[in-house]
């Protein structure tokens, strides 16, 4: 997939493939109560360009996202 439409996830900043990144996010809502649809809509927003605020969120469970960069 072009890298262009993927965004990069970091964890301790080691370049760290999504799936993982995902699911220590996942492991730490359900350890500070954010229920899964939240979560959700939370990793789903963060990964656009729009979704800093929610990449703050995020970023508590060690885990920056760099999203896709826009054309």
């Amino acid at each position: 997939m072009d890298a262009q439409l993927t965004g990069r996830y970091f964890i301790d900043e080691k370049e760290t493939p999504e799936p993982q990144a995902a699911k220590r996010w996942f492991r730490y809502a359900e350890e500070h109560g954010i229920d899964v649809a939240r979560a959700i809509s939370l990793w789903e927003d963060a990964a656009t360009p729009e979704g800093e605020k929610s990449r703050g969120t995020v970023a508590a469970a060690g885990i920056r996202i760099v999203p896709p960069t826009s054309r």
